[in-house]
């Protein structure tokens, strides 16, 4: 599994960027992916819509990304950034998911622990599974200004 991305918008002269971010899962079944910015050095930098570094997003929807059995793909999404200033920022690119599998056996316990019984003996509340959170190499962005010679 990687991701990488790779920067198909945008100018030096312009605060706005584009991102082409693509995830190989190897054809595994995952229940959902959710992608940030983390800000490595320099000017901050938002994602999405206004989402500061560091906050997941959801770049995907049901209604509108699924296919008929309701799977969804994954493995291209497009990411505009904005600087929130002038100047340089190097970021990375991370994504954040579960297995299926993973997803399903945290349910089915979850479903379990909510119809047992209240008593002194109930066992803890299931923990949702950690998960797996990949990372691009570095990407700098510029926003500088061009004064007239």
């Amino acid at each position: 599994m990687n991701l990488k991305a790779r920067r198909i918008g945008g100018s030096s002269f312009s605060q706005e960027d584009k991102l082409e971010v693509v995830f190989n899962s190897d054809n595994q079944m995952l229940s959902s992916v959710v992608h940030t910015v983390e800000l490595v050095s320099g000017v901050g930098v938002t994602h999405g819509g206004g989402a500061k570094a560091g906050d997941y997003l959801h770049y995907k929807a049901v209604e509108r990304d699924a296919d008929g059995d309701g799977i969804i793909d994954y493995s291209n999404v497009i990411m505009n950034l904005i600087q929130e200033e002038q100047g340089t920022s190097v970021i990375k690119v991370k994504c954040a998911f579960t297995y299926e599998e993973e997803a399903e056996a945290f349910n089915d316990a979850m479903l379990s622990w909510v119809n047992e019984p209240e008593s002194e003996t109930k066992g803890p509340k299931p923990l949702a599974p950690n998960p797996t959170i990949l990372s691009t190499g570095e990407i700098t962005l510029d926003w500088t200004e061009d004064g007239f010679k």
